[in-house]
């Protein structure tokens, strides 16, 4: 997934080793340990994915349905509104439909989910979340619906459509994989993650998405080496001291000679070999089936017990399930589907087939509907007890062993017990197949421990005290030959560790500096007057124990990241980590869900924040959540291209979606709306309207206050937002926006600007005292105040101060 391959990554490790000055039986071992390249899924992605709405209905805070529509291609959109108007219920709508989680639940108590996924005030409606993705080159429109059709939150069927209404597979549409490493979703619940310190996850994300998969099973291998060469050799010598004082209670000959072959430095295992050889051959062939006889296993009674039990528990659940109706089933619901979308295109009651009249109406639709989901249900049902079954014969087939090779071609009453055990494995029926088992497994357990038996009785017979012995000197010398094996071996193994560490360091940081360079550029625009300064991004570990380390330091000193930053710079944190890993270029979504990131910034942040965002939508869509209403001024402040869309919250859940344009625009179109009504009751006209103008100019004040602040006098974001929101009347806003408060000239400002206008402001302020009796009269305050705006707005080029005066 990135621009280096896994394939890449080998070679260069391949070619490290060659040249490397390791002795040629360290270079061995690590040719032999170093794993293939293993390829990626391609998935089905087919090009890059862009959202082109959010809908949900019944879902988190949203009731009746409502779609967020969203501009295509790259740009930012804003998506504000208050806390509880439901803004976030879309930002977790759209990672729902497409991952089938929702981040903000992970690690809560499941009982909290549960009551809190379904929307309280519209328990009629059926809970539905989906997304409308723009997909590939050409923009093919392909909606991804998850629907609930049960009470519970993992009660709920994902189903993707192409443009035509074709059902497709979801993997076809979007690659899993990149889904899981290049998430574009950034909750709200992530971003206080980091507070938490729980940089696990990403830490094997980044693993991944940088191939570093090979490198991590490399380390594995040769660390497991290590460990099993150490294994052996502590093995082999707990057995040769177990030996040891057990030959020095046995008075025999070959016993004290055993003792001094295995007391010296380096135990003389040839030795040992030529002491267990001195006998007939005749002799040691009988021993060798005796001593096969006295290890014979046949099946474990409680492993065979608890096969041929979920066997029967599996054909009893088939039988239940009827696994023979899926099939029928599932042409049921597909008759009913086809009938239910020829009633939906044509519009009509009338059965096709019979000619009934008013038979398919809008209740009948809904049983039909009812009935396909009951039916789907069945087949997934039935199927799944087939399956289960399948498994569980595959699983008694797989317990079954055959006949040993020793044991062929005799006639005695074992093998002929051990074949008719054998013989289950042509059995298919699962019930025959349960009884069978069971009768033939005890009968071979049976045998098998009575010939165990009789061999035990005959080899101590055989040759007294000594042969129990002998056998297991035999097993000591395998033992110690493996011993001297993995002596060289775990010493070559451990040379070869040395060597790998720094090397494998090295290679993951080498592919993680662009990343990491990133993380640096982001977070010093987002913290670019902060004393805290980010350095160096690494990975330590190896995935699932593994951290993303941080080089951070607070004027020149290093510190602990999170004992040093506030939650902004937290949040910031986050930001800088998430950007690169969904920004990559190898990534196929060409959006980003950013929910609520401003919380806990001060205002310099916050216009770090715009800036970021703006570059990153430079070409990807970028949608942010928020409630803040700083990002959307720090957006203007810096005269960023957006799309502010707002979300308000009526009663019952209803959620409205509207484009707003600039303050000034709305508000007069507002004031101009309620100018028109001629129903308007004269006290209403006569208080909302002025002060709904009042707002209109307030708002063209504000905005040209800031830019002659930001221009004119170098002020950042927050000396600017200090000196406006002490601002209490018109006339002080109007002072700041065309002198810079200087309060005794203002009128003299105002008038220069546009004749009347401070006669105006006036009438602001008067409100019901200048009455409204007719809508010319309204309509001409609305012109007036617009003619005030505008020339407000207009103010920030020309030289007032001067010509006022």
């Amino acid at each position: 997934m990135t621009d280096q391959s896994p394939a890449s990554l080998r070679d260069l490790l391949v070619d490290r080793l060659h040249y490397s000055d390791l002795a040629p039986p360290v270079r061995e071992l690590l040719r032999e340990l170093v794993p293939e390249e293993q390829a990626r899924s391609g998935g089905g992605r087919v090009g890059p994915v862009q959202l082109r709405s959010i809908t949900a209905a019944g879902w988190r805070g949203i009731g009746p349905r409502t779609t967020l529509e969203l501009p295509p291609g790259p740009g930012l959109v804003i998506v504000a509104g208050p806390n509880g108007s439901g803004k976030s219920s879309f930002a977790e709508a759209a990672e729902t439909a497409l991952t089938g989680r929702n981040s903000r639940w992970d690690g809560r108590r499941a009982t909290d989910w549960q009551k809190g996924w379904r929307n309280l005030h519209s328990p009629d409606v059926t809970p539905e979340v989906s997304l409308v993705l723009s997909v590939g080159e050409r923009g093919e429109a392909v909606t991804v619906r998850r629907t609930w059709h049960g009470t519970k939150v993992d009660e709920a069927r994902t189903r993707v459509e192409g443009p035509d209404g074709s059902e497709r597979k979801l993997e076809e549409v979007v690659d899993a994989e990149a889904l899981d490493l290049s998430r574009p979703f950034l909750p709200y619940s992530e971003l206080g993650s980091m507070i938490n310190g729980t940089l696990g996850g990403l830490h094997d994300a980044f693993f991944k998405l940088l191939g570093l998969e090979l490198l991590a099973e490399f380390d594995a291998r040769v660390k497991d080496t290590v460990s099993g060469c150490k294994q052996t050799v502590e093995h082999t010598d707990a057995l040769t001291a177990r030996l040891l004082d057990e030959l020095g209670t046995l008075d025999d000959p070959r016993a004290r000679e055993a003792a001094q072959a295995l007391s010296t430095a380096k135990p003389d295992v040839g030795r040992v070999r030529a002491l267990l050889a001195r006998r007939a051959p005749a002799a040691e062939a009988e021993l060798g089936r005796l001593r096969q006889q006295a290890t014979l296993a046949g099946p474990d009674p409680a492993e065979v017990g608890g096969a041929v039990a979920r066997l029967r528990e599996a054909a009893a659940g088939a039988e239940e399930a009827r696994y023979g109706s899926a099939e029928e089933a599932r042409r049921l619901a597909g008759l009913l589907e086809a009938a239910i979308e020829h009633q939906r295109r044509s519009r009509g009651t009338d059965c096709p087939v019979c000619g009934a009249e008013d038979r398919l109406d809008r209740a009948w639709a809904e049983q039909a509907r009812r009935e396909v989901e009951r039916l789907q249900t069945a087949a997934a049902d039935a199927e799944a007890a087939r399956q289960k079954v399948a498994v569980s014969v595959r699983a008694v087939h797989d317990l079954v062993q055959p006949v040993p090779v020793w044991l062929r071609g005799e006639g005695s009453p074992l093998t002929a017990v051990w074949q008719e055990w054998a013989r289950c494995r042509d059995v298919a029926h699962p019930r025959e197949l349960a009884d069978r088992v069971e009768r033939a497994a005890a009968a071979l357990d049976d045998t098998c421990r009575q010939v165990r038996e009789e061999a035990a009785r005959r080899l101590a017979e055989h040759d007294g005290a000594w042969q129990p012995f002998a056998v297991r000197l035999a097993a000591w010398a395998d033992a110690a030959e493996a011993k001297e094996a993995a002596v060289d071996r775990g010493k070559h193994a451990r040379k070869a560790r040395t060597w790998l560490r720094p090397i494998i360091d090295e290679l993951r940081d080498e592919r993680l500096r662009p990343f990491a360079r990133r993380s640096q550029e982001v977070w010093r625009q987002l913290c670019e007057h902060s004393s805290v300064t980010l350095g160096s991004v690494t990975l330590g570990g190896t995935p699932g124990r593994g951290r993303v380390v941080l080089d951070v330091s607070v004027d020149d000193m290093s510190a602990p990241a999170y004992s040093v930053m506030s939650q902004g710079e937290l949040h910031s944190l986050a930001l800088s980590l998430f950007l690169p890993r969904a920004t990559h270029a190898a990534s196929p979504f060409g959006f980003l869900v950013i929910d609520d990131p401003v919380q806990s910034m001060d205002p310099e942040k916050v216009e770090g924040l715009a800036r970021v965002l703006d570059a990153c939508a430079r070409d990807r869509q970028v949608i942010v959540f928020t409630h803040d209403t700083r990002l959307q001024q720090a957006v203007a402040h810096l005269g960023i291209k957006a799309t502010v869309l707002g979300v308000s919250r009526q009663t019952d859940s209803v959620v409205g979606v509207e484009t707003l344009t600039d303050p000034v625009e709305q508000a007069l179109g507002e004031a101009r709306a309620v100018s028109l009504d001629p129903g308007l009751p004269q006290d209403v006209a006569d208080h909302v309207l002025p002060a709904m103008c009042r707002v209109a100019v307030e708002a063209a004040c504000l905005e040209t206050a800031r830019r002659r602040l930001r221009d004119e006098k170098g002020l950042g974001l927050r000396a600017v937002e200090e000196r406006v929101e002490c601002l209490d009347r018109t006339k002080s806003y109007a002072a700041l926006a065309l002198l810079g408060d200087e309060q005794q000239h203002a009128r003299a400002a105002v008038e220069w600007i546009c004749p009347g206008g401070w006669a105006l402001i006036e009438v602001f302020n008067s409100g019901a005292h200048t009455p409204l009796p007719t809508v010319d009269d309204r309509k001409d305050l609305v012109r007036r105040t617009r003619k005030l705006a505008t020339a407000i707005r207009g103010s920030a080029r020309a030289q007032l101060t001067g010509g006022a005066r």
